[in-house]
C-alpha cells in the first residue's frame, strides 16, 4: 500500500421501471422507471409534476389541476408513459400515451381537447439525465454513456461537480442508508485539490450519498444493488468490470491485455478527469477506469457487525500510482476510510 494512504487504510488483492397514470407519491414507481431498484428518485417542488401547474402544460384545456397526476407526471421521453396520458378535467385526452420526446397523446374525447405538447412537465426522469430539476430532465455530475443495458458516468466524479452536491446539502447528512448512519459530514478530507481532478478523501457513505443525490448510484450489480464480492470480474454481474474489461475480460479498458504506455493516467500525478482520449473503456465515452483515482464500488462485506463503518468496501480500477494497475485491480477498504487516491464514479441502469 502506498505510503499516501491514510494508516487505517489496510489494502488487499482479491482473486478476483407501470400504469399510465402515475401518482407523484409513488417513489417506487419512479425507481422502476429510471432503473435504480435501489435509490429513490429526488424531485424537486417545481417540477411538471405539482398538481397546481402541470394541468395547462400537458392538456390545454380544463382547469389548472386539469390531469394533474397524469399529465404532468408524464415524462415526454419515456417509452413507458410517454407524455401526458390524461388531461382536461381527468377523463379526456387519449387513453394510451405514446412514447416521443415532445411529449402528450393527443387528447380526443369528453373535455379533453388536444393534449398539446407535454415536453416542458418531464417528470420522472430516466437516465442519461435522470435528475428533474425545475421541470426538465439533468443529470448532476458526469455526463453518462451506455454500457450494455446500463448507464455509468463518463468520467470520475470531479472536485467541482462535488462542491454543487456540497453546496445543495450544507450540513443535512440525513437520508442516508442504515448502513452509513454514523457518516455525519460528506466534506471531504486531507488536502483540496484542483476543480478539475477526481474528488478524493471521500469515503464510501460520501460517495454514495453523492451517487444517490445525483438519483444515480454507486457502481454495482448489473441487475441493481450490492454486487457481491466474489462477482468483481464478472462481465456478466459488475458493472465496473464489464466497462472496463469488455465482455470478454481484457486487462485494459481501451481492450487486449498489453499494457500501452501513456494511454491512461499513470504517474507522479493525478490528471483532470477524461484527459487521456485514450483511456477509453469497452463503451464509447467512458473514460479513467483504470489509473488516476481508484473507486469505490457498491461491494462490501459485513466484517464490521454492528458497526457498519468497520464493514471493508472495494474501490475499482487502481490509481495513478502504479501502472500495473489493470481492470482486474481491487483494492479493499474500510467503508469509512478516505484516501487521496480515493475517488468514485455512479451507475445507473
Amino acid at each position: 500500500m502506498s505510503s499516501r494512504l491514510r494508516k487505517s487504510a489496510a489494502a488487499r488483492w482479491p482473486t478476483t421501471l407501470s400504469g399510465l397514470a402515475l401518482s407523484l407519491a409513488t417513489l417506487s414507481g419512479c425507481a422502476k422507471i429510471v432503473g435504480i431498484e435501489d435509490t429513490p428518485v429526488t424531485n424537486d417542488g417545481n417540477t411538471g409534476g405539482d398538481e397546481n401547474a402541470s394541468g395547462a402544460s400537458a392538456g390545454g384545456a380544463g382547469s389548472s389541476k386539469a390531469g394533474a397526476a397524469n399529465a404532468g407526471h408524464g415524462n415526454g421521453g419515456s417509452s413507458a408513459s410517454g407524455g401526458a396520458a390524461a388531461a382536461g378535467e381527468g377523463t379526456g385526452g387519449a387513453s394510451v400515451g405514446t412514447a416521443g420526446s415532445g411529449g402528450a397523446a393527443a387528447g380526443s374525447t369528453s373535455t379533453g381537447g388536444n393534449a398539446g405538447s407535454a415536453g416542458g412537465s418531464q417528470c420522472p426522469c430516466s437516465a442519461p439525465t435522470p435528475t428533474c430539476e425545475n421541470g426538465k430532465c439533468v443529470v448532476r455530475g458526469p455526463t453518462m454513456a451506455k454500457a450494455v443495458d446500463y448507464y455509468i458516468d463518463s468520467t470520475e466524479v470531479s472536485k467541482a461537480q462535488y462542491d454543487v452536491f456540497l453546496a445543495a446539502k450544507g450540513t443535512d447528512t440525513s437520508g442516508q442508508i442504515a448502513d452509513c448512519s454514523w457518516n455525519t459530514s460528506y466534506a471531504p478530507s486531507g488536502d483540496p485539490v484542483d476543480d478539475p481532478r477526481p474528488v478524493v478523501n471521500v469515503d464510501w457513505c460520501d460517495a454514495a450519498a453523492y451517487c444517490a443525490w445525483a438519483d444515480k448510484r454507486l457502481c454495482g450489480a448489473i441487475s441493481g444493488g450490492p454486487l457481491a464480492p466474489t462477482d468483481l470480474n464478472d462481465a456478466t454481474k459488475s458493472q465496473m468490470y464489464r466497462a472496463c474489461a469488455g465482455a470478454d475480460g481484457e486487462r485494459y479498458p481501451y481492450g487486449g491485455f498489453t499494457l500501452m504506455k501513456g494511454y491512461c493516467s499513470f504517474g507522479d500525478n493525478m490528471a483532470d478527469v477524461g484527459t487521456f482520449p485514450m483511456c477509453e473503456g469497452h463503451y464509447s465515452g467512458i473514460f479513467d477506469l483504470i489509473g488516476n483515482a481508484a473507486e469505490w464500488l457498491d461491494s462490501c462485506d459485513t466484517a464490521g457487525g454492528t458497526d457498519r463503518s468497520m464493514d471493508n468496501c472495494e474501490l475499482g480500477g487502481g490509481s495513478y500510482i502504479n501502472e500495473d494497475y489493470k481492470c482486474q485491480t481491487y483494492l479493499s477498504n474500510l467503508r469509512n476510510d478516505g484516501a487521496d487516491v480515493f475517488g468514485f464514479r455512479c451507475c445507473s441502469k
